[in-house]
């Protein structure tokens, strides 16, 4: 049975680096609830954990989701995993994502009378159980230009691994009972260090994307981040109202000044962005969402269905 809410949340995804986090902060400005704690990204730590542990349970994870995608084509373990979610969103578990002050008020998540909801990359992947929890919930999703994905991604995997090096020299010679593997082995997306390997996961989330979206009835938008950077005002009102927030004038224009404009196609500035421009310009999901130009330009406008 699907978990009765007095709302149905809104679910925010789309590939890591594709601008989720921006539009989950000033979605958050305009009055979504998002959780309690949230993470750095504006992500609930409740549904991050909720979702990781989805994705390692049938031996996916981030930066290797292929697994899920098979894992929904079983009925049997797709329905013991959405019961098992339906119930622990019926019990007090969701104090994790309620909090304190509003588990006391509200008592259980069933209850919550405000918009709400939550942002996940993983949600692309996760999203058939989550609609089968809540079939009515509203989806809003961001695709970026795979190449400032891939760059994106890749510079911070690269960040990741100068302090990962740091640690296991502080590390490996330090005597431990544990195991030298255990205390300093390399642990990370390997897939992420090369532009090739990032553009190739984008791929898969657009690809997934697709799919599932293509495969449900519910309200969703799905927003091409250079459009957004192009037009934010008309694009925050129009996120504002699909969420069902109270706004004004005064709060749509504190939360556009949020926005940079220059991160649409920062690939361009790049001599070595633009030849693997060049190089991925031909391939299936960047000629589909008009990325495939060698001026950098892009051809779709945002894909809504109400």
């Amino acid at each position: 049975m699907p978990l009765s809410c007095l709302r149905q949340p809104v679910i925010l995804m789309g590939m890591s680096r594709s601008g989720t986090t921006l539009v989950a902060e000033l979605l958050a400005h305009l009055g979504l609830f998002l959780g309690n704690p949230l993470q750095k990204d504006h992500e609930a730590k409740y549904f991050y954990a909720v979702n990781s542990m989805l994705l390692a349970q049938v031996h996916a994870s981030w930066d290797y989701p292929s697994p899920a995608r098979i894992f929904q084509d079983c009925a049997e373990a797709v329905d013991m995993t959405a019961r098992c979610l339906e119930a622990d969103l019926s019990s007090y578990r969701t104090f994790y994502y309620l909090g304190l002050k509003q588990s006391l008020q509200y008592r259980f998540l069933g209850r919550y009378p405000h918009p709400w909801g939550w942002k996940d990359p993983a949600n692309v992947f996760t999203l058939p159980l989550w609609q089968r929890v809540f079939p009515n919930a509203k989806i809003v999703c961001l695709v970026r230009n795979g190449v400032d994905v891939a760059s994106s991604l890749t510079a911070r995997e690269r960040a990741l691994m100068t302090r990962r090096r740091a640690r296991f020299e502080r590390r490996f010679g330090t005597p431990s009972v544990r195991s030298k593997l255990e205390r300093a082995g390399f642990k990370g997306a390997v897939r992420c260090l090369s532009l090739e390997g990032s553009f190739s996961l984008w791929e898969e989330y657009v690809a997934q994307a697709e799919e599932i979206l293509s495969s449900i009835p519910n309200e969703r938008r799905v927003i091409q981040f250079e459009n957004f950077l192009a037009q934010p005002e008309d694009h925050v009102l129009d996120l504002a109202q699909f969420c069902e927030l109270k706004i004004d004038q005064k709060s749509i224009e504190e939360a556009v000044k949020r926005i940079n404009p220059m991160r649409a196609n920062a690939y361009a500035l790049n001599p070595t962005l633009r030849n693997f421009h060049q190089k991925v310009s031909t391939t299936r999901w960047m000629v589909h969402y008009g990325y495939g130009e060698a001026d950098g330009s892009f051809g779709h406008a945002s894909s809504n269905k109400t």
